[in-house]
């Protein structure tokens, strides 16, 4: 197995721009540049009049990427945000071990190499000689459609060639799973405002009987309320007062409680230091409510959904 240099980030370099940050999380999910630009304009009614290249071209160096390899940079960038943290995307499920020539090409994507690249300068074979391992590669990762998305699909095998270590690999962004089957869903829509908290406290309360949920229902309440609150203050970039938060919750086989708070702004930076308190005390508050907190983007718009999960036995406060 490869060791990959853990990528350091440029002592001088500025945060990625939201446009920057939510371009290569889309990079990651499998979206072409076709797709990339036309979502941007749609979500955030912006994108450099030069193009996607600009974007990637003002992120490589705040990522330390070199400027000089842009056919190869998407898949360096997913790398490289993930490895600092600040990939708006939850980690995939690990798509179990690749073999050694299959994880040795991701490693080379990873590292900015263009499958031509590592074909004639790192094998020395010619690119039609390496072509069939990128498509078996494509196939064990679940058959993803871009170079980008093949790093991001093998980032929980990449993330342990790294070295230095990546702290905490898999325990901030895991994969948002249901742990069993649902038994019954509920939900309802929100006003972007404060009246939502004690609307969602209200409504939360009036649908347990139907529910059937065999935890504690004032712990409960208190999640969603919670995580409303959180949504009402950071998920509705602009014109607050047309939109609304979609509620979801739902009973699994196991008995848990899941929660869903959709909104529309498709980033959340620094989600684990939000889960930790060190920004804000709502999900850290969840938290420790017994709830176990992740999020993921929308695949079919704009927004992101922050899901708690809260088991039905008792908390102790």
């Amino acid at each position: 197995m490869t060791v990959i240099a853990r990528p350091e980030l440029p002592k001088d370099a500025t945060p990625l721009t939201q446009v920057e940050r939510r371009a290569i999380a889309l990079a990651a999910l499998g979206h072409s540049s076709t797709e990339i630009t036309g979502k941007l304009a749609e979500e955030m009614h912006r994108i450099p009049a030069t193009g996607l290249g600009s974007v990637w071209a003002g992120a490589a160096p705040k990522l330390g990427a070199e400027r000089c390899r842009p056919q190869g940079r998407q898949p360096e960038l997913v790398f490289r945000a993930r490895v600092h943290r600040i990939l708006d995307v939850p980690d995939p499920e690990d798509a179990g071990s690749l073999p050694p020539d299959a994880l040795d090409y991701v490693q080379a994507l990873a590292r900015g190499r263009t499958l031509k690249q590592y074909a004639l300068d790192d094998l020395g074979v010619q690119v039609w000689e390496v072509d069939q391992l990128a498509k078996q590669t494509r196939k064990l990762l679940g058959g993803a459609p871009t170079q980008a998305s093949m790093v991001y699909r093998a980032l929980p095998q990449l993330l342990r060639t790294v070295q230095p270590p990546v702290q905490d690999v898999g325990t901030d962004l895991v994969p948002v799973t249901r742990p069993s089957p649902i038994v019954v869903t509920l939900q309802t829509e929100l006003p972007c405002d404060i009246s939502a908290v004690r609307a969602a406290r209200w409504w939360t309360r009036t649908i347990f009987p139907a529910l059937r949920w065999a935890g504690p229902i004032v712990q409960a309440v208190e999640m969603v309320a919670r995580l409303v609150d959180n949504a009402v203050r950071h998920g509705m970039p602009g014109h607050a007062e047309t939109q609304t938060l979609l509620l979801r919750t739902a009973v699994t086989v196991a008995g848990d409680l899941i929660t869903d708070v959709s909104d529309l702004n498709p980033s959340f930076p620094d989600f684990d230091a939000a889960a930790r308190g060190e920004r804000g005390r709502g999900l850290s508050h969840v938290a420790r409510l017994g709830a176990r907190v992740t999020w993921f983007l929308h695949h079919d718009g704009p927004g992101k959904t922050v899901r708690a999960v809260l088991p039905p036995g008792e908390v102790d406060l």
